[in-house]
């Protein structure tokens, strides 16, 4: 359990990973040496502004599972079983792929049915162990 981590981020890219319809996600850093997985995806309380004004977001949370349920904010919201990383070469073209950045590929996504709330934190965080437990009971069926 002390091996899991948790990455915050803003809506709506959270939900957007959490329905496997963002399978990368773009960072300034590389995923830390060795880590590997799991991951809890946090969504974090703040809106990406321009999140909102890219091209196909809007769209791809309407297409998504339980579109209907509205976004979640300040809670665990799905479970990653794999990460890999490598910086930005022209790789990863799909629309969610940034140039110059570092693609954390997120293999696995389980969306949780029910969010677990949580304070969200800057890099690579610690959840509780509870939150663990509940997240990965949940994703390992």
């Amino acid at each position: 359990m002390n091996d899991v981590r948790a990455l915050t981020i803003r809506q709506p890219w959270a939900a957007l990973i959490a329905a496997g319809r963002k399978p990368v996600e773009n960072r300034s850093w590389a995923v830390p040496a060795g880590f590997t997985g799991p991951l809890l995806i946090h969504a974090g309380t703040k809106d990406d502004a321009d999140g909102w004004a890219v091209p196909g977001v809007r769209e791809a949370l309407e297409a998504a599972p339980d579109s209907g349920r509205g976004l979640v904010y300040g809670a665990i919201i799905a479970v990653v079983d794999r990460v890999t990383c490598h910086r930005d070469e022209g790789c990863c073209a799909d629309r969610w792929g940034e140039h110059g950045a570092w693609h954390w590929v997120l293999e696995g996504v389980t969306a949780l049915a029910s969010p677990i709330s949580a304070t969200g934190r800057l890099s690579l965080w610690r959840p509780d162990e509870e939150a663990v437990v509940a997240a990965l009971a949940v994703s390992q069926g």
